[in-house]
């Protein structure tokens, strides 16, 4: 219970120490927006509730350590309780929190000498490889290092380094992001470099590291470029995002640019270099998102995508890429659904300016429950295969599958997921399998 008490302690000194540092900054300011007046209020509001409750947590633990000894002898007797899904959460929001202080009052007083890095990491087995079906047994997962150097009060970077092992069982290494942006504050960000593409919510919401998700595995085709995705999951340009807070809510936006992407290997490429056509990529994303009254944690969005991509044959095919869909994620205490679609308008470039229309989505339930998060996933993609976009790619086939599974939070910052599958492939090489996996995934 002491090392427990002086835990939080610490936390809450670090918050009290951040309203100490920004409330004499805030007042020096020298006549301030009125928007700027109003986030920092609304900073200060949730620094003070969430102060507020770790004081009450506190309390609770310095109350425990004074209980009679009859009472401290049987609470030493039996083990503590595990930590909930929701209290490891929330106890990594706190983490988050302070983390984000910490990085605000360091810019303050020009430090830039600090390097905030975290990571992720997963291992497992199972009956089929999670995005291999040829393949069983054990396997490595990544290894995820996620880095955010502190540069000053505007301008902002992220880097997402990422090991992981091939389907030959060799190691490879990813720069799967790399971007440098300037903020306006909450209604601008602009960011140049490789990020992940704004569309849908699980795309930029859910990133390599799979702790951060409950599910053991994203909808096959959402997976990133090199296990088996059929999307542009990343792109190298430039991408404006931002927000406009109302009173029961706030209006999400993102807009972006970049290079289109090539079909090499099966695979799709960013062009991470540049490209070599000429054409480029363009999208972006609207959504509203509750935060007050009963549709607190709901958030509903539209997004499109457009882009010219070539691939590797000879001679080359060109495709259109036109891709609209919305989403939906009610995401509170309790519950976390998620529910995307996507609709392809193609046009084949190459001659016979033949258009195809395929469809992919997927639904996802889930209930943050005291012991565990169980959750249910139904996906399905209906790709055509006369469209060379997905003809060329070597996982472009249409298949729908069936998941359920379950998350157990071993501690704070590990978790154990398991997975029951059948996934049946439509076209191509029609055949059905069923999966059992296992995942034991971590933060650091």
């Amino acid at each position: 219970m002491v090392k427990h008490s002086a835990y939080w302690a610490r936390i809450l000194a670090l918050f009290v120490t951040a309203l100490g540092v920004g409330v004499p900054l805030a007042a020096r300011a020298t006549s301030p927006a009125d928007e700027q007046l109003a986030a920092l209020q609304q900073k200060l509001d949730e620094s003070l509730r969430m102060i507020a409750a770790l004081s009450a947590r506190v309390q609770q633990l310095e109350a425990a350590q004074k209980a009679p000894p009859a009472a401290t002898a049987a609470a030493t007797a039996a083990p503590a309780p595990a930590a909930t899904p929701n209290e490891s959460q929330r106890i990594a929001a706190v983490e988050n929190k302070v983390s984000q202080i910490e990085t605000a009052n360091a810019s303050r007083v020009e430090d830039s000498t600090s390097l905030p890095m975290h990571g992720f990491a997963d291992v497992g087995i199972a009956n089929h490889n999670a995005w291999n079906p040829n393949l069983k047994g054990y396997n490595v997962g990544n290894l995820d290092f996620y880095l955010t150097p502190r540069l000053g009060e505007r301008t902002k970077a992220l880097f997402e380094l990422n090991f992981e092992s091939d389907i030959d069982g060799n190691i490879g290494v990813d720069l799967e992001r790399a971007q440098i942006g300037y903020t306006f504050g909450d209604a601008a960000t602009v960011w140049l470099g490789r990020f992940h593409t704004p569309f849908g919510y699980m795309n930029t919401a859910l990133h390599h590291g799979s702790w951060i998700a409950n599910a053991l595995r994203r909808p096959a085709f959402l997976n990133f470029e090199d296990h088996d995705g059929v999307l542009p999951v990343h792109t190298v340009g430039l991408w404006l995002a931002g927000a406009a807070r109302g009173d029961g809510g706030k209006m999400l936006y993102d807009i972006y640019v970049g290079n289109g992407q090539k079909i090499i290997g099966g695979a799709i490429d960013m062009r991470n270099a540049g490209n070599d056509h000429g054409q480029m990529i363009a999208g972006g994303r609207l959504g509203y998102q509750w935060t007050t009254g009963v549709a607190d944690g709901l958030e509903l969005g539209l997004h499109a995508l457009t882009s010219s991509i070539d691939d590797d044959q000879l001679p080359e095919h060109m495709t259109r890429l036109r891709v609209v869909g919305g989403y939906a994620v009610f995401d509170t205490d309790r519950w976390e659904h998620i529910g995307e679609i996507y609709r392809f308008y193609n046009q084949d470039l190459s001659g016979n300016s033949a258009n195809y229309i395929s469809t992919a989505g997927f639904a996802q339930f889930a209930y943050r429950a005291s012991l565990g998060v169980p959750y249910l996933r139904y996906e399905r993609a209906a790709l055509q295969q006369g469209d060379q976009y997905f003809a060329q790619q070597t996982y472009g086939a249409s298949y729908w599958r069936a998941a359920t599974g379950v998350r157990f939070d071993i501690d704070l910052k590990s978790a154990l997921k398991l997975e029951l599958a059948e996934t049946h492939i439509t076209d191509r090489s029609p055949r059905t399998y069923n999966e059992a996996l296992a995942q034991y995934a971590i933060r650091f």
